[in-house]
């Protein structure tokens, strides 16, 4: 059973479209691990490389990374240094939390937009052993940070006006305010 976000029909959705890009993610895992196998005997038993798995194989780790980061992101899985927010009383530490939501916000937008001018040149090239366009060999990283931004939107919208995103983890049965 996946987690559940109880806050409404939207973050429910956000949650499932999360769940699929982990489920994807996976599918990817066994995908470079097939490939680096395939590699090793192509290399070691026939003395054939394979520039193609090689290419799969970064394609299918890059879309691992951005594919599971949104559902890190939405149970607040990510990496934070609270140290200094932790000294700071209830009201200033709510302040300073909503600015890093907004900030991290302000960050997927920024690399949506930065991909755009990317993408604008080098999805006109190819990978020179598959030939599939840079468009689609880095399409799983724009969908990934398209499904951060959302999710990063909601926290930060939450934090705004106080509905911080709670989700009920499967296992334990019991909310947490992420």
């Amino acid at each position: 059973m996946i987690d559940s976000v109880r806050t409404g029909p939207l973050d429910a959705a956000l949650a499932k479209l999360c769940h699929l890009g982990e489920s994807i993610a996976m599918v990817l895992v066994a995908l470079v691990t097939l490939l680096v196998v395939a590699q090793v005997v192509a290399r070691e038993i026939f003395v054939v490389g394979l520039a193609w798995a090689d290419e799969a194989s970064r394609w299918a780790g890059l879309g691992v990374i951005f594919l599971v980061v949104p559902l890190i992101a939405l149970h607040g899985g990510h990496v934070r240094v609270d140290m200094f927010i932790n000294l700071l009383p209830e009201g200033a530490r709510r302040v300073v939390q909503g600015l890093d939501e907004w900030l991290g916000v302000l960050f997927c937008g920024l690399f949506l937009v930065a991909g755009w001018y990317f993408l604008q040149r080098a999805g006109r090239f190819t990978q020179p052993a598959m030939g599939l366009s840079n468009l689609w060999f880095y399409m799983p990283a724009a969908v990934g940070m398209v499904l951060l931004f959302l999710v990063m939107l909601r926290r930060a919208l939450g934090a705004l006006f106080g509905r911080p995103l709670q989700t009920v983890s499967a296992e334990s049965g019991g909310g947490s305010t992420t």
